[in-house]
């Protein structure tokens, strides 16, 4: 065996490795996407529970919420700023949740319960009145995509079918 044929044969042995090594990475990545969208659902999730926590564990916040399905005009100022806070951040959650949907780091059957139960508030009473005078406070793709799914009525009470 020549020089030349070592030389052919490691390049040979070069190929084969660099080939397994990139087929390495891409099952690493694969694995590491897995577990990316697994921790963003579950954060995504975690954020949810917590604005519905806010109100199971806040007995004045829920007196609100009870209050504003009639609309936001019986409410008093105090409960005007609560509501309006509370509504915000539920709200926000779910829009970062939409913008990882976007991103792709969620799958959309995935959020689909947290849109029901989103779209139904926004649907309905007081909240619907908050979501018209407040939606330009959100991204404008954001706003697109609430109004056009309330415009569906393709959702189902999802939130508090209690209080409608």
């Amino acid at each position: 065996m020549t020089f030349q044929d070592f030389g052919s044969v490691g390049e040979l042995i070069a190929a084969v490795a660099t080939v397994l090594t990139l087929g390495y990475l891409a099952i690493q990545l694969q694995q590491n996407t897995r577990v990316l969208r697994s921790q963003t659902f579950q954060q995504s999730s975690m954020d949810m529970s917590l604005t519905a926590n806010a109100i199971s564990s806040d007995a004045g916040l829920a007196s609100i919420l009870v209050k504003t399905a009639d609309g936001i005009g019986r409410l008093s100022a105090e409960e005007r700023i609560r509501f309006h806070f509370w509504m915000l951040v539920a709200v926000r959650r779910f829009e970062a949740i939409y913008v990882q949907g976007v991103y792709g780091s969620i799958d959309q059957v995935r959020i689909e319960g947290f849109e029901r139960s989103i779209i139904s508030l926004l649907a309905t009473g007081g909240a619907a009145e908050w979501w018209q005078s407040t939606k330009n406070a959100f991204s404008s793709d954001f706003v697109a995509y609430a109004d056009e799914r309330l415009a569906s009525d393709d959702f189902s009470v999802a939130i508090h079918p209690g209080l409608s």
